[in-house]
């Protein structure tokens, strides 16, 4: 299974026209509106392997991503701006879940049935994981967000860098890994024991299959 773990940061920009006369940024800093979507899509691609798939009957492969969009506003002070965070989206994506089951398989029968719903079983555990820890994931992200202050820049030039900045920050906030290696270790361990229920046992019962597979010499698993 390929489980990828990235961040995205967009950040916008927005000139508000209003003067003020202070370099001290502090008084800038806003309560920050967070907002977490789940927009992972859970109707599986399925299809049978070009190949026989040596050594195991299935597989399920899927990337799952954070996607951050962040917007910041720049607040005209004494000799130059002060930018300040304003809002923060979460998308949480799995863009596609792809099960690849072998050709020797076919659909409808015993043997098929039992590896379809075992992959489509890891489908439903990473579901809940990533749903169970929606708010966890907020809350990681508030966290970062409220040690974050407002920056004076001297030019509007200087924008660039505060992106990075904060870019970095969040991405490496404690709070933020945590949760990601949390979500991370859960997903392996309830797939773990899907892998380990005794789902092949189940399929060796079926006739058909064991006729079929007679016909060769390795190991059959399901992934």
């Amino acid at each position: 299974m390929s489980k990828i773990f990235k961040f995205f940061l967009i950040c916008c920009y927005v000139f508000i026209p209003v003067y003020a006369f202070a370099t001290d940024c502090s008084k800038y800093k806003y309560d920050v509106d967070i907002n977490v979507n789940n927009i992972t899509k859970y109707e599986p691609v399925i299809q049978s392997s070009k190949e026989n798939m040596i050594g195991k009957m299935g597989e399920i492969l899927y990337q799952l991503s954070y996607s951050l969009k962040i917007f910041m506003i720049q607040i005209p002070v004494k000799d130059g701006y002060c930018v300040s965070l304003r809002s923060v989206d979460i998308d949480i994506n799995v863009p596609e879940f792809l099960i690849n089951i072998d050709k020797r398989l076919k659909p409808d029968t015993c043997a098929y049935n039992i590896v379809l719903k075992h992959e489509q079983d890891h489908m439903n555990v990473n579901k809940t994981v990533i749903n169970s820890n929606i708010d966890r994931i907020k809350q990681a992200v508030i966290n970062a967000v409220d040690s974050i202050k407002p920056v004076f820049i001297s030019k509007i030039e200087d924008s660039g860098d505060i992106q990075i900045n904060i870019q970095n920050e969040i991405e490496n906030y404690k709070d933020v890994k945590d949760i990601k290696k949390k979500i991370k270790s859960e997903m392996n361990n309830a797939n773990e024991e899907i892998d380990t229920r005794g789902d092949s046992f189940e399929m060796w019962k079926c006739e058909d299959f064991y006729n079929e597979m007679k016909k060769y010499s390795d190991k059959i698993r399901i992934d």
